[in-house]
């Protein structure tokens, strides 16, 4: 199956709810998408900015890759993997470069798995069960009645998880809501905190051993994930386990958080390990050392690893980011989402953001 033509574009997506976290702060997703077609089929990708230049960026490191692709068999996806990577040595592998990889790698296996009229999980050999979800975001722009009201609006549609976010300047008005949010949720709900780095190590110290007495399902990225040693402390002063991940690149990025026993939870990000390739040669890095595995968004790709991966934990669901990015967004019941049946990923790019894709290949 010859690659024959490659299309990019950018497509801004207005949040249903702007974001604010303790280092990010949005009005708009702004995703960089990809289609490759051969012989017929097409496959899909993309990759998530949160500025417009960055977005466009990405679609400039596609095009140049795009020229590589161009001819090439699209079953040889492994192959196609080391050629994109080989690309990026003069500019590394992490950053812009890997995120077009990304788009561009999920494009390939969504196009493979289409060809064989399959759901990717199932040509990964992976299994049709139900994952359990957790639901966001939680951010630190709502007053704590906003807060409890949205969480509570999840408990409603059935989710059995909630994850919100902490990290503020004083981690002790962070303790506060926190407390707040787990004695209105039903006890048999978890919940989960995200400090997105924010904390210094001595305030981490002080918040997670405050946050380790309400039984939270974990503490996410209390300080910066290239903090190692901190991190490794943090985990090991406490018995709510520590999640992270998701911030780093590839399983390079991975390797000091196993060897430093600085996660109890990886967090593979789709983009950051440069697509479906790369989540899964994380998830084996994961699992080898002991660990279970959650995503970081795109949950319409990853739901299909996670299917595929025997150490998979929990997904993560933004809702709001891209549910008008796609046709369908994958259909959440109780809490839990099963993998489709449909081919491929199951789920394609609403047309008008389909019709602004222009050939570069």
């Amino acid at each position: 199956m010859r690659i024959d033509r490659i299309l990019v574009g950018h497509a801004p997506v207005r949040m249903r709810r702007p974001m604010r976290s303790a280092i990010h702060e949005a009005t708009h997703t702004h995703n960089a998408l990809v289609e490759v077609h051969a012989e017929g089929v097409k496959g899909q990708g993309a990759a998530l900015t949160l500025a417009a230049g960055q977005a466009r960026a990405v679609c400039e490191v596609i095009e140049d890759l795009a020229g590589r692709l161009h001819g090439r068999d699209a079953r040889e996806i492994h192959s196609l993997w080391a050629l994109m990577r080989g690309r990026l040595a003069l500019t590394g592998h992490s950053g812009i470069g890997l995120l077009a990889v990304a788009a561009l790698d999920t494009a390939l296996w969504d196009l493979h798995a289409r060809a064989l009229d399959r759901p990717l999980f199932r040509v990964l050999g992976g299994t049709a069960t139900e994952v359990p979800v957790y639901a966001q975001p939680g951010w630190l722009a709502l007053d704590v009645e906003e807060l409890l009201e949205e969480a509570s609006s999840f408990e409603e549609q059935g989710f059995r998880h909630y994850k919100m976010r902490v990290g503020s300047p004083d981690w002790r008005d962070d303790l506060a809501r926190v407390t707040r949010v787990r004695e209105t949720l039903d006890p048999e709900t978890q919940l989960l905190v995200d400090a997105n780095q924010g904390w210094s190590r001595i305030d981490a110290l002080a918040a997670t051993r405050a946050l380790d007495e309400l039984g939270l399902f974990w503490i996410e990225e209390p300080v910066s994930v290239d903090d190692h040693v901190g991190l490794g402390q943090i985990a090991a002063s406490i018995d709510t386990p520590v999640a992270a991940g998701e911030s780093v690149f590839g399983t390079e990025g991975l390797s000091p958080l196993i060897e430093h026993d600085a996660a109890a939870v990886l967090m593979p990000d789709l983009q950051h390990c440069g697509g479906p390739t790369g989540f899964l040669r994380a998830a084996v890095q994961a699992e080898l050392a002991g660990l279970p595995v959650s995503n970081h968004l795109f949950l319409e790709v990853s739901i299909h690893l996670l299917a595929a991966c025997p150490n998979r934990y929990v997904a993560e669901y933004m809702p709001g980011w891209w549910d008008d990015l796609y046709e369908q967004p994958p259909a959440i019941v109780d809490g839990h989402l099963r993998p489709g049946e449909e081919p491929g990923v199951g789920v394609r790019f609403r047309s008008d953001h389909a019709d602004t894709l222009t050939t570069v290949s």
